[in-house]
């Protein structure tokens, strides 16, 4: 099911449900570039376990106005937003990639509604001590 969502400074934000409508509700945070559209077999994956799937379109992806100077941070009130229009008091959240940081964000953010999983993450760049070679087993560069 797809609707539009409100926010109070008067944007909209493209919002899609998918699985179990009845079943325990877990926002998404797909990467980056972001879509809100589920894949066919997550959806009757999470119909299956009793989830009700939910993602949106971040601000200007999609039918999801533009935010300009929008923070990463800023994701938490778009997501405090969705729950109030959907009526969710409590959800689980996952993100993956690119969601990873918007994921931790509202976890931060919001501890009163999540509980929280980050999939593929990305570090900040700037992060000490960070060695973006390390991952795939080559060691420290030479």
């Amino acid at each position: 099911m797809q609707r539009n969502v409100h926010t109070p400074d008067g944007r909209v934000l493209a919002v899609e449900e998918a699985g179990d409508p009845g079943g325990r509700p877990v926002l998404v945070h797909f990467g980056t570039p972001n879509s809100r559209h589920f894949y066919g077999p997550n959806a009757a994956d999470a119909a299956a376990r009793g989830l009700r799937l939910i993602s949106y379109d971040r601000p200007g992806y999609g039918g999801s106005t533009p935010h300009p100077g929008r923070f990463v941070a800023d994701c938490a009130a778009d997501v405090r937003a969705i729950c109030a229009e959907l009526g969710i008091g409590r959800l689980g959240m996952w993100g993956i990639s690119g969601g990873g940081p918007h994921l931790l964000a509202c976890a931060a953010l919001l501890p009163d509604l999540i509980a929280a999983a980050s999939l593929a993450s990305p570090a900040p760049a700037s992060a000490k001590g960070l060695d973006w070679f390390d991952w795939h087993g080559a060691g420290k560069r030479r």
